[in-house]
């Protein structure tokens, strides 16, 4: 059970890091997160807003690491690359497959062990096994890379798994210090399940309903009722999305669906192909992808239907180095 834990929790840091960078945008000084009330009044969409909601709102659907690329970067660092996406979704395929396989031998189940280690730079971490299905994990100023570490607690429970599938339910709350940046919290809880293991077709899908919550000195944001499914092939990247979004950036919340499922090739950053709806206050805006970020300008277009009326009076273009950078 050991081996199972350590890798989900590896997942739940990485991806709560990068929500938390994310909502950071990869700047800021240092300090302490501050509890702010994230506005959940409908935004109402408008060309003027529609690049900046676009981004904000893609960056979640997509599991974006942050813009410029910060959290593959040190803290503070400049750089034109891209950020990475599907993260979330590609680092649990993966380790899923792994925890599958270990969770079929009998003498994997470990009950009743509470042990502390040490983290990898400084700091420590402490499992303690309440059962045979469940772990919580309390990390103590844990750092495994130079200038980034993190306190709180992550408990997986739940834990299902045959031949070709896996499920759990997690629960975070967990801070997140950088050096150069604000400090980030991040709490909430979702479920995993992935079917096909093994099978060169997987799915995998994260569901939750109450808000996972990640709030910075600079701003605070809420993605609730959320459906990540992805579908994994050596060539392929498919996903089905739904969420509401919600942020102090945005001054509201935003209903996301994708109507088309986004297509992306396997070693590319962005979908080539796909439609994505987001609605606001009596608005409306569709993002239809023309091509990832090795395709011709423009990548993306942008249609506003400002008055809800069904009709997208506005457009623009843009390429996906500028919408989410």
């Amino acid at each position: 059970m050991k081996a199972v834990v350590n890798s989900g929790v590896r997942l739940l840091i990485v991806w709560t890091a990068i929500t938390a960078l994310a909502s950071c945008g990869g700047g800021g000084g240092g300090g302490a997160t501050t509890s702010t009330t994230v506005p959940n009044t409908p935004v109402a969409l408008t060309q003027t807003n529609a690049q900046s909601v676009t981004g904000a709102t893609t960056s979640a659907a997509l599991q974006t690491s942050g813009q410029a690329g910060f959290f593959v970067q040190s803290a503070g660092a400049q750089s034109s690359a891209l950020p990475k996406t599907h993260v979330l979704s590609q680092f649990m395929s993966r380790q899923i497959d792994r925890a599958s396989q270990y969770l079929q031998s009998p003498s994997a189940i470990l009950a009743g062990v509470a042990t502390t280690s040490n983290c990898t730079v400084s700091g420590t971490f402490t499992e303690d096994f309440t059962s045979a299905t469940s772990v919580t994990y309390t990390f103590n100023a844990c750092s495994d890379r130079s200038g980034e570490s993190v306190n709180g607690t992550v408990t997986i429970s739940n834990i299902t798994s045959t031949a070709s599938t896996f499920g759990a339910t997690s629960t975070i709350n967990l801070t997140f210090s950088w050096t150069g940046s604000s400090d980030a919290t991040t709490t909430g809880s979702f479920t995993v399940s992935e079917t096909g293991i093994g099978t060169g077709t997987e799915t995998i899908t994260l569901t939750g309903s109450e808000p996972l919550t990640t709030t910075t000195a600079n701003n605070t944001e809420n993605v609730s009722n959320f459906s990540f499914q992805s579908v994994f092939t050596s060539t392929t990247i498919t996903e089905n999305i739904a969420l509401t979004f919600a942020s102090t950036a945005i001054d509201g919340s935003v209903r996301v669906t994708t109507p088309t499922e986004f297509q992306t090739t396997s070693g590319r950053t962005f979908p080539h192909a796909g439609v994505q709806r987001i609605d606001g206050a009596g608005s409306a805006i569709r993002v239809t992808a023309l091509g990832d970020e090795t395709g011709a300008t423009p990548q993306v277009h942008i249609e506003v239907d400002s008055d809800g009326d069904g009709t997208f009076e506005s457009t623009q273009t843009t390429n996906w180095a500028q919408l989410m950078g």
